[in-house]
């Protein structure tokens, strides 16, 4: 009984012994083994673990040097089932993809959120910004193509909700998307790290775009302004529209002055109302045209009008023509006839 309990006692200190002693693991005990080929599989020596690359097969596209890579791996040993991370020693990009049995499996560019709040891409930079005091254009990498958002609960106007591109370079041009308090959505260019204006959409470097081509239907629930800041009609346009064609619906028309029961106005009124009020009857003033202008297909009506009066007085005419030239014609028949008579008298 008594060298039983010896071994036993022996046998506790040994699995003591062992149990307290330090696992090595990895290239020189870092935990982090050497795999330059993430495409292997469990039976040909791939396990799940940390590993690092110096020339990496398998990793992404742009993989060169060394490499990091965090292999999760099936199981089974006989397919080719993972779950990896990778990302080069020297940069702050992380990259992703599941193995799916295929060695080549593509890998995907995982978007990271940076200190600032932007998100970082291979050339270029996309930032989102909420609740903030103000804005400014230094806000951005404007050394690279960038894209911003720009969200603010401010009432102020120099920090209302706005898209913003940047374009290659030292800051501009770039391209603006905005709204105010005052629900005005502005596309608009300015210059080279100009800060918005308190009157956020006029003067200094804020510009308007010259051009905008739409290649598809443009639909306006409201007003449209060109050239007009609040427009008040459907489309205002300070200048001029250059058409080949403009087709004006309308509610009438002025064949009535035709039908019977039309009371055409006899000339001495016509007469009558040009002496006292200096122009056509229901045809605007020169004062009233240029104070309201006019409505093209009212206009036409009213014009259309007076060319069809004109049509009944000169039928009229022709018809008094007609019977005063028949009269005349009778009247020198009668003379002749007379001449005639009175030479055979004598």
């Amino acid at each position: 009984m008594k060298k039983i309990k010896i071994l036993f006692i022996g046998m506790l200190m040994i699995c003591t012994k062992t149990a307290s002693a330090q696992v090595l693991w990895g290239e020189f005990d870092s935990r982090t083994e050497h795999k330059d080929n993430a495409g292997l599989q469990g039976d040909q020596g791939a396990k799940s673990g940390f590993y690092q690359a110096s020339t990496p097969v398998n990793y992404p596209s742009i993989a060169t040097g060394w490499w990091h890579l965090l292999d999760v791996r099936h199981s089974n040993p006989t397919n080719n089932y993972a779950m990896q991370f990778s990302g080069s020693f020297f940069d702050q990009e992380l990259w992703f993809r599941k193995v799916n049995n295929n060695p080549s499996q593509p890998w995907s560019k995982v978007v990271l959120q940076n200190p600032d709040g932007g998100v970082n891409l291979n050339r270029g930079w996309f930032g989102y910004k909420s609740n903030i005091e103000g804005y400014s254009w230094t806000d951005a990498a404007l050394t690279t193509n960038s894209i911003e958002i720009v969200n603010s609960n401010s009432s102020s106007n120099s920090s209302s909700p706005t898209l913003i591109f940047h374009q290659y370079g030292s800051g501009g041009p770039q391209f603006r998307l905005a709204a105010d308090g005052s629900n005005i959505l502005y596309l608009e260019s300015a210059g080279a790290n100009s800060a918005r204006n308190t009157n956020p959409y006029g003067g200094g470097q804020n510009l308007y775009f010259k051009k905008l081509h739409i290649d598809g239907e443009l639909s306006v629930e409201k007003n449209m302004g060109i050239g007009v800041k609040n427009p008040q009609n459907k489309l205002d346009v300070n200048g001029t529209i250059h058409s080949k064609e403009v087709k004006v619906d309308m509610t009438g028309w002025s064949d009535f002055v035709f039908k019977k029961e039309y009371n055409l106005p006899t000339l001495e009124d016509v007469e009558k109302h040009i002496t006292e009020k200096g122009h056509l009857e229901n045809i605007p003033s020169e004062e009233e045209v240029l104070k309201n202008g006019i409505n093209l297909g009212e206009m036409n009506t009213k014009l259309l009008q007076k060319i069809e009066e004109l049509t009944l007085y000169m039928i009229e005419m022709k018809k008094e023509n007609q019977a005063l030239k028949s009269a005349f014609e009778k009247q020198n028949k009668e003379i002749e006839f007379l001449k005639i008579k009175n030479s055979n008298q004598k």
